[in-house]
Protein backbone atom coordinates (compact mmCIF):
# COMPACT_ATOMS: atom_id res chain seq x y z
CA UNK A 1 0.00 0.00 0.00
CA UNK A 2 0.99 3.83 -1.03
CA UNK A 3 2.52 5.77 1.95
CA UNK A 4 2.12 9.60 2.03
CA UNK A 5 3.89 11.86 3.94
CA UNK A 6 1.78 15.08 5.55
CA UNK A 7 2.81 18.44 4.81
CA UNK A 8 1.28 19.81 7.43
CA UNK A 9 -0.49 18.93 10.75
CA UNK A 10 -4.16 17.65 10.56
CA UNK A 11 -6.72 16.92 13.18
CA UNK A 12 -8.29 13.80 12.39
CA UNK A 13 -11.15 11.44 13.80
CA UNK A 14 -10.00 7.89 15.48
CA UNK A 15 -11.78 4.86 14.95
CA UNK A 16 -12.24 1.60 16.61
CA UNK A 17 -9.45 -0.94 15.41
CA UNK A 18 -12.04 -3.72 14.77
CA UNK A 19 -15.56 -2.21 14.12
CA UNK A 20 -13.71 1.00 12.37
CA UNK A 21 -16.70 2.91 13.85
CA UNK A 22 -15.44 6.43 14.72
CA UNK A 23 -14.93 6.96 18.77
CA UNK A 24 -15.99 9.69 20.43
CA UNK A 25 -13.23 12.53 21.97
CA UNK A 26 -11.25 15.30 20.85
CA UNK A 27 -9.84 14.65 17.63
CA UNK A 28 -6.21 13.60 17.21
CA UNK A 29 -3.44 15.72 15.90
CA UNK A 30 -1.54 14.07 13.09
CA UNK A 31 2.21 16.08 13.03
CA UNK A 32 3.84 17.11 9.95
CA UNK A 33 5.50 14.47 8.19
CA UNK A 34 4.10 11.58 9.45
CA UNK A 35 3.86 8.49 7.19
CA UNK A 36 0.40 7.71 6.65
CA UNK A 37 -1.33 5.27 4.20
CA UNK A 38 -4.84 5.80 2.67
CA UNK A 39 -7.55 3.04 3.11
CA UNK A 40 -9.97 4.76 1.15
CA UNK A 41 -12.79 7.45 0.95
CA UNK A 42 -16.01 7.22 2.72
CA UNK A 43 -18.48 10.07 1.68
CA UNK A 44 -16.72 13.49 2.08
CA UNK A 45 -14.06 11.81 4.51
CA UNK A 46 -10.97 10.27 3.39
CA UNK A 47 -9.94 7.27 6.13
CA UNK A 48 -6.10 6.19 6.60
CA UNK A 49 -3.82 4.63 8.65
CA UNK A 50 -1.05 6.48 11.23
CA UNK A 51 1.11 4.22 13.29
CA UNK A 52 -1.27 0.83 12.97
CA UNK A 53 -4.53 2.89 13.66
CA UNK A 54 -7.57 3.84 11.78
CA UNK A 55 -8.54 7.91 11.80
CA UNK A 56 -10.48 9.57 9.29
CA UNK A 57 -10.70 13.55 8.03
CA UNK A 58 -12.65 15.85 6.24
CA UNK A 59 -11.72 15.37 2.08
CA UNK A 60 -10.27 19.00 1.77
CA UNK A 61 -7.94 18.80 4.78
CA UNK A 62 -6.43 15.50 3.49
CA UNK A 63 -6.24 16.86 0.21
CA UNK A 64 -4.25 20.41 1.61
CA UNK A 65 -1.95 17.92 3.81
CA UNK A 66 -1.17 14.93 1.09
CA UNK A 67 -0.67 17.55 -1.86
CA UNK A 68 2.02 16.08 -4.01
CA UNK A 69 5.54 18.56 -3.60
CA UNK A 70 5.16 19.76 -7.10
CA UNK A 71 1.64 21.10 -5.90
CA UNK A 72 2.57 22.32 -2.94
CA UNK A 73 5.91 24.30 -4.43
CA UNK A 74 3.89 25.74 -6.82
CA UNK A 75 1.58 27.25 -4.23
CA UNK A 76 4.73 27.86 -1.95
CA UNK A 77 6.41 29.85 -4.78
CA UNK A 78 3.68 32.43 -4.55
CA UNK A 79 3.44 32.44 -0.94
CA UNK A 80 6.94 32.07 0.31
CA UNK A 81 9.43 34.87 -0.56
CA UNK A 82 13.11 33.77 -1.87
CA UNK A 83 16.00 34.78 -0.06
CA UNK A 84 17.44 37.51 -2.26
CA UNK A 85 19.99 36.65 -4.39
CA UNK A 86 21.74 40.14 -4.05
CA UNK A 87 21.31 42.67 -1.49
CA UNK A 88 18.82 45.62 -1.81
CA UNK A 89 20.12 48.72 -2.83
CA UNK A 90 17.00 50.36 -0.65
CA UNK A 91 18.85 49.51 2.71
CA UNK A 92 18.89 52.30 5.04
CA UNK A 93 22.70 53.23 4.91
CA UNK A 94 23.67 52.07 8.58
CA UNK A 95 22.39 49.06 7.90
CA UNK A 96 25.20 45.77 7.10
CA UNK A 97 24.72 43.87 3.66
CA UNK A 98 23.43 40.34 4.24
CA UNK A 99 26.31 37.99 5.45
CA UNK A 100 24.57 34.99 3.37
CA UNK A 101 24.11 35.58 0.10
CA UNK A 102 21.79 33.02 -2.21
CA UNK A 103 22.15 32.35 -5.78
CA UNK A 104 19.28 30.92 -6.84
CA UNK A 105 19.65 27.85 -9.17
CA UNK A 106 18.20 26.81 -12.20
CA UNK A 107 15.62 24.19 -10.61
CA UNK A 108 12.38 24.75 -13.45
CA UNK A 109 9.25 24.92 -11.35
CA UNK A 110 11.15 24.49 -7.83
CA UNK A 111 12.32 28.02 -6.56
CA UNK A 112 15.67 26.33 -5.19
CA UNK A 113 18.56 28.99 -3.49
CA UNK A 114 21.76 27.94 -2.02
CA UNK A 115 24.44 29.88 0.03
CA UNK A 116 28.24 28.97 0.35
CA UNK A 117 28.53 28.04 4.10
CA UNK A 118 31.49 26.39 5.61
CA UNK A 119 31.67 22.39 4.86
CA UNK A 120 29.13 22.71 2.50
CA UNK A 121 25.92 24.63 0.96
CA UNK A 122 23.03 25.75 2.91
CA UNK A 123 19.78 25.27 -0.02
CA UNK A 124 16.67 26.50 0.89
CA UNK A 125 13.52 25.70 -1.07
CA UNK A 126 10.31 28.03 -0.36
CA UNK A 127 10.90 27.87 3.54
CA UNK A 128 12.66 24.50 3.99
CA UNK A 129 16.34 24.81 4.34
CA UNK A 130 19.02 21.87 4.28
CA UNK A 131 22.51 21.42 4.31
CA UNK A 132 24.44 19.64 1.51
CA UNK A 133 28.18 19.00 2.91
CA UNK A 134 30.57 19.58 0.19
CA UNK A 135 34.07 20.54 1.45
CA UNK A 136 35.06 21.58 -1.65
CA UNK A 137 32.33 23.71 -2.73
CA UNK A 138 32.69 21.31 -5.87
CA UNK A 139 28.94 20.68 -6.87
CA UNK A 140 27.77 23.48 -9.81
CA UNK A 141 24.39 23.00 -8.59
CA UNK A 142 23.10 20.63 -11.70
CA UNK A 143 21.65 17.23 -10.55
CA UNK A 144 23.01 13.82 -11.43
CA UNK A 145 22.21 12.64 -15.14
Amino acid sequence: MAKISLIKRIDATKHHGRTGAPLSGPEVTIPFGAIIEPVGSDRDTEKFRYLGELYSVARMTYLEATRTESESTSSAAQDTPLPAAEPSSGNPPDAQEPRLKFERLDAGAYPITRAKVPGGWLIACGATVTFYPDPKHAWDGASLE
